[in-house]
């Protein structure tokens, strides 16, 4: 396993280990980052509730800070319980002290079972001195209503992104503000991020599960988010796969406990669920698909040329003879810093180490598939259909490829629905979601830039007009002109 990236949890101790720097630990070490902590207070607390909290002196907090930074400087600082305002005004001369500039804030104000851990100066304080210095803050409906000082009954569904807004006018960077606490959507979790600079909604969704085990989930998503931005994703990368992390660690829970019990920490193949690049759609533009035509060489002029990711696409061999092919494409893509992933094997996807897989309908499903590959690696769907599209958001692609455009010899059961129907979907749902699409099936050269002006896709995925082309580094600067 491969750390990258450090974060510095600044939270409290649960002696349960559900929640706070012991869920914190467990969080990063899953998804791949070093995790050093700075304790604000010790809990007696187990899945029924919290008995005791005990603060230890602020000068102590400050030595524990003070001697982390100074030895392992923090890409990312998380920050969990602060218990009182002198605890968070202390927290805040040590991020303006050591000039920490990426710091996630989740504003704990009770435990899961309904126990108080932030008086009312300490929100004061917090909304005073520390919100102003967050990158991210991820309160959930009643921390929200505290930082807002309005009612809970204010964050009904069609409150939220308002909602979201006004927290971001409390001077922080990014806001997600999480809605498992809405009431009115029986159905959905949604969590909504708002991009305060360039005003920016995106929202992420998960099915409701019917579990009371769902002990920690607001100090996992944010140290999940902090882990994310160690490793150098963007904002909207890291929530997202945060949001899928959780998900996953909800459902996979091990039921201890009589009370609110823990998640599941480790809820994906651990090998590579801390391996992989954040997920850039730009990586979409030409999405050069394989086939028994295009040999390494071809391959290689092909990535020279332009080609932005690959995906291999050959079903008819042993799996020892995918694997042999597959390493022998990556370590080419590998060569040119070019996404490589692979059609439908998750099995062949792991054993290479791909950036991730791509599905179609009669393939494993996304969910499977994300629960081998981890949170970190790609995973697309094929769409035909607006339905389809929004089920696989729901289920955690991080794209989908949308056609047949025109009719194909390299797929022939590919049912065409037409530039007009990508563009339907692509305009549509993927729009709605913010969901990346690359538009697919029969596309070339002469027809790549009609595609791509009615769709609006994010690319466009091409086969034969490269691997049969005489001059490949040509046929590509063409489709990329």
């Amino acid at each position: 396993m491969v750390l990258r990236g450090t974060v510095l949890v600044i939270a409290g101790s649960d002696s349960s280990a559900g929640a706070g720097v012991q869920a914190d630990v467990k969080t990063a070490m899953a998804l791949g980052a070093y995790c050093t902590t700075a304790i604000t207070a010790l809990t007696a607390q187990n899945t029924l509730g919290v008995r005791a909290v005990h603060a230890p002196a602020v000068a102590f907090l400050r030595e524990q800070i003070d001697a982390i930074v100074t030895d392992i400087p923090p890409d990312c600082v998380k920050i969990g319980m602060l218990v009182n305002a002198e605890v968070v005004r202390e927290v805040a001369r040590a991020i303006e002290r050591h000039e920490l500039r990426v710091v996630v804030v989740d504003p704990v104000t009770r435990a899961k079972g309904g126990s108080a851990l932030l008086d009312d100066d300490a929100l004061v304080a917090m909304r005073r001195s520390l919100i102003s210095v967050a990158t991210v803050i991820t309160p959930n409906v009643p921390e929200a209503a505290a930082l807002l000082e309005m009612s809970e009954s204010a964050f009904a569904a069609k409150d939220m992104e308002v909602r979201a807004r006004e927290l971001g006018a409390l001077g922080c960077e990014w806001v997600v503000l999480k809605g498992g606490h809405v009431l009115d959507d029986i159905e959905r979790s949604v969590d909504y991020l708002y991009d305060v600079k360039r005003d920016v909604m995106r929202t992420y969704s998960s099915a409701r599960m019917a579990t009371r085990n769902t002990h920690g989930t607001g100090c996992t998503f944010a140290t999940a988010i902090a882990a994310g931005l160690a490793q150098g994703l963007d904002v909207p990368s890291a929530v997202g796969r945060a949001k899928a992390y959780v998900t996953e660690a909800i459902a996979t829970n091990p039921s201890l406990g009589s009370g609110h019990g823990p998640l599941n920490h480790l809820p994906f193949y651990a090998a590579s669920a801390t391996r992989g690049r954040g997920f850039d759609r730009r990586a979409l533009r030409l999405y050069l698909v394989t086939s028994e035509e295009l040999t390494l060489e071809k391959l290689d002029e092909a990535l020279e040329a332009g080609v932005t990711m690959v995906q291999m696409r050959d079903k008819d061999q042993s799996t020892r003879a995918l694997i042999e092919k597959a390493r022998a494409m990556k370590a080419v893509c590998d060569k040119r810093s070019v996404p490589f992933i692979v059609n439908d094997r998750v099995d062949v996807a792991v054993a290479v180490d791909a950036d991730g897989v791509h599905v179609g309908q009669d393939d494993m499903s996304c969910i499977e598939a994300r629960q081998i590959l981890g949170p970190s690696k790609w995973i697309g769907v094929s769409c035909r259909t607006a339905e389809l599209a929004r089920a696989a958001k729901h289920h955690g692609a991080d794209y989908i490829g949308c056609g047949a455009c025109f009719g194909t010899n390299s797929k022939m059961d590919a049912k065409v629905i037409g530039v007009d129907g990508v563009a339907f979907i692509a305009k549509g749902v993927c729009a709605e979601l913010d969901l990346p699409i690359v538009a697919i099936g029969g596309i070339g050269v002469e027809t790549a830039r009609g595609v791509l002006d009615v769709t609006r896709a994010d690319g466009v995925a091409v086969v034969s007009c490269v691997a049969r082309a005489d001059n490949v580094r040509a046929v590509v600067r063409a489709l990329l002109a």
